[in-house]
């Protein structure tokens, strides 16, 4: 994902609708930290902790324009999950390769 690119996040209706549509192009480095340390207790089944971090991570990088009954009530479980996953993978991107190390200059 090019940097700079929105991350958006959708919330729905009872019928499926799109009520709205959220989006945040810059990401803060506390939320970096946030990700990657919830990514990594995703691997296994979630349980109620790691839902409530997802959910509060979700709300606090939109600027609290909604709530976490909002999430609960019109979320879609793989669009918090790949809010997540971009935050991280952006993180991911920005830094230099392990397996080709750049040279610092003399």
């Amino acid at each position: 994902m090019p940097l700079g690119t929105p991350i958006q996040f959708t919330l729905y209706g009872d019928d499926d609708e799109v009520l709205e549509t959220y989006s945040r192009a810059r990401v803060p480095l506390q939320f970096v930290e946030r990700a990657i340390e919830l990514s990594g207790k995703l691997g296994g089944a979630m349980g109620q902790e790691q839902l409530n971090a997802l959910y509060q991570i979700i709300v606090d990088f939109y600027g609290e324009k909604f709530t976490v009954a909002d999430l609960r009530k019109g979320a879609d479980l793989g669009e918090l999950i790949s809010v997540i996953q971009e935050i991280t993978t952006r993180a991911v991107e920005l830094m230099p390769s392990q397996s080709n190390p750049t040279t610092p200059p003399k």
